[in-house]
């Protein structure tokens, strides 16, 4: 986590840039509550809490931090046994619980498409 904050510096756009810049930081529930306040300290925001319910059972579930507009909770923070399952999960169920977090993260960024899409039709600046 410590050197993500060194890839947005590396990556972040020159001051003055008309140039968007969108990051997300992804936790599969690994980092303990000390590391989250760190993180939510440093990402001057809250993550948001993505699960992917099916029926009325959680399969997963992943803690982001990102100034992507669409990243919005529909759900409530986990609690403790919810966190406890899915981590028993994920290391019963190593290879699935790689590919799920792809699936639940990528629905953040399917709004980005029609964003620049958009203003690249128009001549509006992309970021002010």
């Amino acid at each position: 986590m410590f050197q993500f904050h060194r890839l947005l510096q590396y990556a972040r756009p020159r001051l003055g840039s008309q140039q968007p810049f969108f990051w997300m930081f992804v936790d599969n529930l690994l980092l303990t509550q000390d590391d989250q306040a760190t993180a939510t300290r440093f990402f001057e925001m809250e993550p948001v809490t993505l699960q992917d319910v099916r029926g009325r059972v959680l399969h997963n579930a992943v803690r982001v931090w990102s100034n992507i507009p669409a990243v919005k909770s529909k759900h409530e923070a986990l609690d403790p046994e919810e966190e406890l399952s899915l981590l028993s999960q994920a290391t019963q169920k190593a290879k699935l619980a790689t590919q799920r977090p792809a699936t639940l993260v990528k629905n953040c960024f399917l709004p980005l498409r029609e964003y620049f899409k958009y203003f690249s039709q128009n001549s509006v600046p992309l970021y002010k």
